[in-house]
């Protein structure tokens, strides 16, 4: 198999140790060639990984890759994406879908029948995050009544300069990034069309034309409310996601590294009639998870499914993002972001 890596910063190099882990796992060998268009990042990749460099995209199409990751900056992606068609590789596309809705249709009509894209959302593939919802889905909670996600970071000084932080580049503010996961996750989690309840968003810190922090109040045809909150000025990063339903609860906190270790903790309604307290009635589903395999997993499911199950056991493993219901996390964006405007 042959994989092209298209952007060699932190996604990209994410992107390689999954492949090479897999590779080593199933002892199967995987070609990888890397593009960049910078040359110091392609030297460090190639000699921290051995793997083949080129600065020619050209390159990247006559080498007829089985698979095209695009890990790229969001003003980027999009023409990178185009050009990829170019090949017959299927296209795996770093979150989010384009910039905004019309990049991600620009995306879909140029899309070969042929060809298979995806859309990166590793969140899916985190353990507690996983379990968590496919507990939602097997009524573990009973009727769900609501469900709390809370998303957000600080990043560091000297941001507002970067792409990331810019409106026109980045495709928004904390809606696009980080908040396209929890978008992703509600849509997951939630039945029938998504109706928006409330919304309201604050800025003045960063003070580049964007969104800083939003909170989100949303509501399906089972009348299951969610409340989202995504943050791009919270001082400790955090992630939590709270699940409330007729017959119990959950709780996932946490995604690994600045976010310390994710732990999933399940109550039954009224636990406390059989402990010494509701928190004592608990169970710890996860105690502590790293989730430093969350990108394998969702590489694995990528280009390997039929060896997940011999390679993480009884894991529960989600599936990932296809085109359709990437553009199903666009629309949503899009509706939110013109609420906001």
């Amino acid at each position: 198999m042959k994989i092209a890596i298209i952007g060699v910063g932190l996604i990209g190099r994410e992107r390689i140790i999954a492949l090479k882990k897999i590779s080593e796992l199933t002892h199967q060998p995987i070609e990888l060639i890397a593009f960049d268009t910078n040359p110091e990042s392609l030297i460090s990749v190639k000699v921290e990984y051995n793997i083949k460099i080129t600065n020619d995209f050209n390159k990247i199409l006559s080498e007829n890759p089985d698979w095209i990751f695009i890990c790229t900056p969001h003003y980027v992606a999009k023409d990178i994406v185009l050009k990829s068609f170019g090949s017959s590789a299927n296209i795996l596309l770093e979150k989010p879908f384009g910039c905004n809705i019309q990049e991600c249709d620009e995306i879909l009509t140029a899309k070969p029948v042929s060809s298979k894209l995806y859309i990166g959302f590793n969140y899916r593939f985190f353990d507690g995050i996983a379990m968590a919802i496919n507990d939602i889905k097997n009524g573990r909670f009973g009727k769900l009544i609501s469900v709390n996600l809370l998303l957000g970071h600080g990043n560091s000084p000297g941001m507002e300069k970067s792409w990331k932080l810019d409106p026109i580049r980045c495709g928004g503010g904390c809606l696009i990034d980080p908040g396209i996961h929890i978008l992703d996750l509600i849509l997951q989690i939630s039945k029938g069309e998504i109706s928006i309840c409330g919304v309201k968003s604050w800025s003045g810190f960063w003070n580049t034309g964007i969104e800083e922090e939003v909170h989100l109040c949303f509501s399906d045809d089972k009348k299951t409310i969610f409340n989202m909150q995504v943050s791009l000025n919270r001082w400790r990063s955090t992630f939590r996601m709270e699940i409330n339903g007729t017959d119990g609860y959950g709780i996932v906190e946490g995604r690994g590294r600045s976010y310390g270790p994710q732990s999933y903790r399940t109550g039954k309604r009224w636990g406390w009639q059989n402990a010494k307290s509701q928190i004592d009635s608990e169970n710890i589903e996860i105690a502590s998870y790293d989730a430093e395999d969350s990108f394998l997993k969702e590489m694995v499911m990528l280009i390997m499914p039929e060896l997940a199950e011999r390679i993480f056991n009884h894991t529960i493993i989600s599936k990932p993002c296809n085109s359709s219901q990437g553009r199903e996390v666009m629309v949503l964006l899009d509706r939110c972001i013109n609420l906001i405007k």
